[in-house]
């Protein structure tokens, strides 16, 4: 499989037309108690690789979930045969063994996996040039006929082949990097085009498993005039809502009977921290809550169209910084841990609730320079998987914490890193050693969170720490690194 580095571009569409606006966010989160807590899933995305270790890996940073791009044109015959039949998936001229050998070897690794469905051939495309991975104006026909063959073939019922129950329909098609055209003219038409292809990739799904998850497209986090569609307004047009404020459907749109799938995905890449704003349709990590609003509306106008679910659940299935080393750009280790730690905290907050990482290993150098290659990976690249090594931040994902202190207290929240629930020790740093402040339970499935009563950290000195059956979580800081500007790739 070859893996494109998106880098340099998606670092031009992230600082084009970002305004630099730092901004700090209130840390004043309200205390639930822990076995009410809604469960974080983490997974790591773009786990390219197909060997056994690689898996295990994902599963040791944490990860209960995992992602591949299952590109179409990869699956299907590079021509059209006169004679077949595509919504069969035990039709000779489709090859899924590559996939086959992925979704095993992530199940026995304890891993959910999720296949993204992107790219298409180019007899399935109706407008040049015909990019694999960059297509244009994709066949919502065609691409019915191939997610019904995916859903099939995915069932269960082939054997040795586990179930598959997460099926994504394409990749950021706000981009022109994988989604064309997204203008004719001067009007915007890839909310449109993409509409119908979900509406059909999730006819073919739910013709086969009505219980398969169907995710719609994750889309990149920022607008650039004429060239990528901001994911508000990509969002609005194709859910036909309008507003940016308050959000309400379009009157008198049908808006085609509504936008079929069950989970929405953006992927909030921030040139900055874990409060960074972006523009008005812009969605960085910060603008979290504004996405989730017109969510909201959509849903009750009846815009949103799920088998599964009321109340359209929100991931991010992409979000890494690039680590310094070995990416010269990159966050230094100890800003990267406070950052991803926060990151989890802040989306948890915000109501979202499955976060993957990008991705579980460094891309291979391949002789390019650091600001073009991408170092956002838990491990360090070696081309012996067994020989990649973890890299530090790793325990920043593995096992989540934050503390901040606050007027009433110190409040504290986390995740274990084996999803389990037990008592957690909040330690804090006095005088160069750990002491207990106070041992909390975490519910069953390992989220915990309380305020306790210490004026510990007001001074902004000192750092907390949790402790779960021996496993320590990274310290976080008293006096965190605030918002600054930091291109995600380096």
């Amino acid at each position: 499989m070859i893996r494109r580095s998106p880098k340099r571009r998606l670092n031009a569409y992230l600082l084009a037309g970002l305004a630099a606006l730092l901004v700090c966010a209130s840390l004043a989160p309200a205390t639930a108690s822990a076995k009410n807590l809604p469960l974080l899933n983490t997974g790591v995305s773009y786990v390219y690789g197909n060997e056994p270790v690689e898996f295990e890996h994902t599963a040791a940073a944490g990860a209960n979930r995992v992602l591949v791009p299952m590109r179409w044109w990869d699956v299907a015959p590079d021509n059209l045969p006169a004679n077949w039949n595509p919504e069969n998936p035990a039709d000779p001229n489709y090859d899924w063994s590559f996939y086959d050998i992925w979704v095993r070897n992530a199940t026995a690794a304890g891993l959910t996996p999720v296949l993204q469905v992107r790219g298409a051939p180019s007899w399935a495309q109706e407008c040049g040039p015909l990019k694999p991975d960059e297509p244009c104006k994709p066949n919502p026909a065609m691409l019915e006929q191939f997610a019904r063959a995916t859903a099939l073939h995915f069932n269960g019922s082939v054997p040795g082949v586990p179930r598959v129950t997460y099926l994504q329909g394409l990749n950021e098609p706000n981009l022109s990097l994988f989604f064309n055209p997204q203008y004719e003219g001067n009007q915007v038409v890839s909310p449109i085009l993409y509409r119908r292809l979900i509406n059909a990739f999730y006819n073919g799904v739910k013709s086969v498993m009505p219980s398969d998850v169907v995710i719609a497209a994750g889309l990149g986090p920022i607008a650039v005039p004429k060239f990528t569609i901001g994911p508000m307004k990509f969002a609005r047009e194709m859910l036909c809502m309008t507003g940016r404020a308050n959000p309400k459907p379009i009157k008198g749109n049908s808006c085609e009977g509504g936008v079929h799938f069950d989970v929405f995905d953006v992927h909030p890449y921030t040139t900055g921290g874990p409060t960074h704003e972006g523009g008005p349709d812009d969605v960085e990590l910060g603008d979290i809550p504004k996405l989730q609003r017109l969510l909201r509306a959509a849903n009750k106008a009846g815009r949103i169209k799920s088998n599964i679910y009321k109340k359209t659940p929100l991931w991010i299935i992409e979000l890494s910084w690039d680590s310094k080393p070995p990416d010269p750009g990159g966050l230094p280790t100890n800003i990267e841990n406070q950052w991803i730690a926060e990151a989890l905290y802040r989306s948890w907050k915000a109501g979202v609730y499955s976060f993957f990482w990008f991705s579980i290993v460094d891309f291979e150098p391949q002789g390019l320079p650091y600001n073009i290659s991408t170092e956002s990976g838990l491990y360090y690249w070696n081309p012996n998987p067994h020989l990649q090594q973890p890299k530090p931040i790793i325990n920043a994902f593995r096992f989540p914490f934050v503390a901040f202190p606050e007027k009433d207290g110190l409040f504290v929240w986390g995740r274990t890193s084996v999803y389990k629930g037990g008592k957690v020790a909040i330690q804090a740093k006095r005088g160069g050693a750990y002491k207990t402040l106070k041992v909390i339970r975490a519910g069953s499935n390992g989220m915990f969170s309380a305020t306790l009563k210490s004026h510990y950290g007001r001074d902004k000195k000192g750092d907390v720490r949790a402790v779960y059956f021996g496993e320590t979580s990274v310290p976080f800081p008293m006096n965190p690194v605030g918002d600054f500007i930091q291109p995600p790739f380096g």
